[in-house]
């Protein structure tokens, strides 16, 4: 029984040592793998901010992003994202826009997606496809890797949004609904992968019913947003309601053929 006890101590001491030690190597690395992650950050940031000499990292709603500068000009913006594709973890990305909104390089930063198949969203070939425009969407995807291109391409599409808004905001016309004349509208929106095309209702100043008549997006992903978005509008009686998670494309592409409607 002794012997069982000694054992025991013995094992616990070597226990203790060990995890002092581990502690020990982890407040030593800690500082030095942090530092080269900020590096390996701003790596990303200069990269598709090429233009920039000097870089700002600023915060807005909760968001960090980089304004890169020359001199004293904005020459542009970015900020890393990440979207979930077919892999295990989400595609995290870095994104990059022009003074004028449009995107000026993509980079992927980690990426979990199949080989050979979804790791192909990685190549240059399809990254540099965003570069120079400002509509992700319009974008064509990678045959085989339809989830994994949607990934990227919705990472890219909130990048854009929220980066433009800094570089170039511009003020959006107000639809005010209680003046448009009964009737029903038709308008178009860009969806994920091609138009939606919607009609809208109005009867008494008020939206009575909003339609998807048309749309190539993929049933199941898309449905959400198909059946979700109209029915948001008509019940909050404005246009700019939540997107639906996962299926942010087609979400706004159905609100923006909705202002198309009433514009």
């Amino acid at each position: 029984m002794k012997q069982v006890v000694k054992l025991g101590l013995i094992l616990a001491f070597i226990c203790a040592l060990s995890g002092l030690g581990l502690a020990a190597v982890y407040n030593t690395t800690k500082p030095i793998i942090d530092k080269r992650a900020e590096e390996d950050l701003i790596k990303s940031v200069k990269e598709v901010l090429m233009e920039a000499s000097t870089i700002e990292q600023c915060e807005k709603d909760g968001k960090v992003y980089w304004v890169g500068k020359s001199g004293s000009e904005i020459v542009g913006a970015a900020m890393q994202v990440e979207s979930q594709g077919y892999g295990t973890e989400p595609i995290k990305m870095m994104v990059g826009v022009d003074s004028s909104g449009k995107i000026t390089k993509v980079r992927i930063i980690s990426l979990s997606e199949s080989p050979g198949i979804g790791s192909r969203v990685g190549s240059e070939e399809f990254l540099s496809r965003f570069s120079g425009i400002d509509n992700p969407a319009a974008v064509e995807g990678i045959s085989g890797a339809t989830v994994s291109s949607g990934a990227v391409k919705g990472g890219v599409a909130s990048a854009v949004e929220f980066l433009t808004a800094i570089v170039s905001p511009e003020s959006e016309a107000v639809i005010d609904i209680g003046s448009i004349p009964d009737g029903t509208y038709e308008g178009v929106g860009e969806g994920l992968f091609g138009p939606i095309r919607v009609s809208v209702t109005v009867q008494g100043g008020r939206i009575t019913e909003v339609k998807v008549l048309e749309h190539s997006d993929s049933e199941g992903i898309s449905d959400p947003a198909i059946s979700g978005i109209p029915k948001a509008i008509v019940e909050n009686q404005r246009l700019d309601v939540d997107a639906v998670s996962g299926a942010t494309f087609t979400s706004k592409g159905i609100i923006e053929a909705v202002k198309d409607a009433l514009k």
